[in-house]
């Protein structure tokens, strides 16, 4: 069961690093883009520390490259998508249909992994959708326009990315493997907007890098956790499934450190009700 409390630890620290997101970077200006190329290149750097520290294996060729290269596409496409859906639709519609990528895991897991998926853990994915959609206020609606279609694909390809991640772990050093997928990636949006980097002077900041190095250990502390999760057979669905409560353990954090205390009841039912999903699915 160390899977678990590595998926666990995993949205511990994402969820602390989305708080910490909101509260440092609230008032800073950078094109999302930039920054999201400049944040996994930093990533890249802290998991290269990371392996160097570990004595990690480090070789390209010791597992798939065009596998490694797939995956880097997949998570760089879905940065993209999600920063056009942003544009167009509000952060609570995007993480009610986000949950499809729960869909998308389960479902690749089974047909490319051989994974199975019994009714109990079927039973808790259904319980932690019905937990983000419990805590999610939707003010307006959800109508179809570009950001949905936005979001469908950022779920397609998040969701195919974790599963490929599953492949690539099982071969790879996990910390070495974060390292230069995170370069890669970052490489991959840069693809898509090569004028990303205008803002690079921004960027060596003093100023701005004291606030991207917490967010960066915490990001590189759940990314390794969660990669070593998925080292353990048969968990991908699981791993990917548990991983959507982020979403709700953000909130409750939000309760604690930011007395974000609307709507408390929904709040605390909704993590209620994950629990049981992620007994279920354990």
């Amino acid at each position: 069961m160390m899977w678990l409390w590595l998926t666990i630890l995993s949205v511990l620290f994402f969820s602390l690093a989305n708080i910490l997101q909101r509260v440092l970077m609230k008032s800073d200006k950078s094109n999302p883009y930039s920054y999201s190329v400049i944040f996994h290149f930093l990533l890249g750097v802290l998991n290269f520390v990371c392996a160097l520290l570990l004595g990690s294996h480090m070789s390209l060729f010791s597992g798939n490259v065009i596998m490694l290269l797939l995956a880097s596409a997949l998570w760089g496409a879905t940065m993209v998508f999600l920063f056009k859906a942003l544009k167009f639709v509000d952060v609570s519609e995007v993480a009610i249909l986000s949950t499809i990528k729960i869909f998308v895991i389960v479902i690749a897991s089974i047909i490319f992994l051989h994974e199975s998926f019994s009714l109990a853990k079927v039973i808790g994915a259904i319980i932690i959708i019905l937990s983000t959609l419990l805590i999610t206020d939707l003010k307006k609606g959800i109508t179809l326009n570009k950001g949905v279609i936005y979001i469908l694909l950022m779920s397609l390809f998040g969701g195919l990315a974790i599963v490929v991640d599953s492949f690539n772990v099982k071969q790879y050093d996990p910390v070495f493997y974060n390292s230069i997928q995170n370069f890669l990636s970052g490489f991959c949006i840069l693809l898509f907007y090569p004028k990303a980097l205008k803002q690079w002077k921004h960027f060596i900041q003093p100023s701005f890098l004291k606030k991207m190095l917490p967010l960066g250990v915490f990001s590189t502390i759940q990314g390794i956790a969660y990669l070593f999760a998925l080292v353990s057979p048969g968990v991908t669905a699981q791993v990917g499934t548990i991983r959507q409560s982020t979403v709700i353990l953000t909130v409750l954090f939000a309760i604690v450190f930011l007395n974000e205390k609307s709507n408390l009841l929904r709040k605390t039912s909704a993590a209620a009700l994950v629990m049981i999903g992620v007994a279920l699915l354990s």
